[in-house]
């Protein structure tokens, strides 16, 4: 079964969870303006008789007025103080998470079977625009008993502005065997791979951020394996779906 088929609910789920959010944190909100000149704002709740109109408000406070005080009902958008905390410098996102995906063919008569990997990864990079930031990405993926070291060039940056935001990630590169058990039979090594992300920044502080994402990974890696005087070489294609999450600063 192809990769894409098996993860298709938890990618279309995510792609669309940033809308819903920020639907959440846009600030709308109910708001009672009373024939006293006095202004409530908050959510609108039911009441038992359409005679009163009730209304809490942020602080949790239960306010109940006679239709007969109150000069109209509207629902307005309420602007967020939340400032954008990025502007140009360094920035740093560090994720661990999961890889799932198949396992290579041994021949074209093998069941591949899935696959549950780790997966680290650091950027460090320097934020010139919200929307770009440019740095290197570094980390450590296993593939079974394979583990490469992932070194690639990196771009990101901030979609939106919001408190909670989606942002992009996109990484090319190279992967090392320098991490590879010497106790394998087979010689490893890594090769040409490139991953785009789609992910959330949730803002725990001024400038900090806890982050989810969703990626692809797409790997090249080969296997050299030595019979004697004969050299077999096996060219490996990993191909996995990334769930991660971690901190931005």
């Amino acid at each position: 079964m192809p990769l894409y088929r098996s993860f298709l609910l938890p990618v279309f789920l995510f792609l669309f969870l940033p809308a819903s959010l920020l639907a959440q944190i846009k600030g709308w909100q109910d708001v009672v303006y009373l024939k006293n000149g006095s202004i409530l704002r908050g959510q609108l709740q039911e009441s038992a008789s359409p005679a009163f109109v009730r209304i809490e408000t942020i602080g949790q406070n239960l306010f109940v007025f006679n239709q007969e005080e109150v000069a109209r009902v509207a629902r307005e958008y309420a602007p967020s103080t939340f400032q954008y905390p990025y502007t140009r410098g360094y920035q740093n996102i560090t994720e661990f998470g999961l890889s799932v995906g198949y396992r290579s063919r041994v021949n074209e008569f093998s069941d591949p079977g899935r696959s549950l990997d780790l997966s680290l990864q650091t950027f460090n990079g320097y934020q010139f625009f919200p929307v770009l930031a440019v740095g290197l990405t570094t980390g450590i993926d296993t593939y079974g008993p394979v583990t490469l070291l992932p070194v690639a060039l990196g771009i990101r940056g901030d979609i939106t502005k919001t408190k909670v935001r989606p942002y992009y990630g996109l990484d090319a590169g190279y992967a090392l065997d320098w991490l590879s058990n010497p106790n394998l039979p087979a010689n490893q090594d890594g090769g040409f791979l490139w991953s785009p992300t789609l992910g959330l920044k949730f803002n725990s502080s001024k400038t900090r951020a806890f982050i989810i994402n969703l990626g692809y990974r797409n790997q090249k890696a080969s296997a050299e394996t030595r019979s004697g005087n004969r050299t077999t070489t096996q060219s490996n294609h990993y191909q996995r779906i990334l769930f991660r999450m971690g901190m931005s600063f």
